[in-house]
């Protein structure tokens, strides 16, 4: 069985839950996934959630920012949610620099910074993706 990380779309947002150990490879493939998707479908938006990742290394936080870039230049905005102290130290640290990248302490934060809001009703949900909302410069 090949492993895999899961991409799951809706509304032209792409969603990717890092979860357990990401090694070398799968890291790689997972890159590569993401960026054909984009390509095929056209999402406004990549929200990468590391809630579940047991450990973010330098080798990792380095090709999630190369990932984000490669997304930047093809017109998709990209959110880290819930990010750990120590992945945020490994970042820092190593210098990387994430011009494209905004973040979210949480998955629902992260959602709604790019739109998608909770309702007034308890299990409804509000989705605003205007123009508005998506437009990303790589500039910034």
């Amino acid at each position: 069985m090949t492993e895999r990380i899961p991409i799951l779309s809706f509304w032209n947002v792409l969603l990717v839950p890092i979860q357990g150990e990401v090694h070398d490879s799968l890291a790689a493939t997972l890159c590569e996934e993401v960026l054909g998707r984009i390509h095929q479908g056209g999402a406004h938006v990549l929200i990468i959630d590391l809630t579940g990742a047991w450990m973010i290394d330098s080798h990792l936080c380095a090709l999630l920012s190369r990932l984000a870039t490669s997304a930047a230049l093809m017109g998709t905005r990209t959110v880290f949610s819930a990010m750990s102290p120590e992945a945020a130290l490994t970042v820092q640290m190593m210098g990387i620099d994430m011009p494209h990248v905004d973040t979210a302490r949480t998955l629902a934060a992260a959602l709604e910074l790019v739109g998608i809001r909770r309702a007034v009703e308890p299990d409804a949900f509000e989705l605003d993706l205007g123009r508005d909302d998506l437009d990303f410069d790589a500039r910034r």
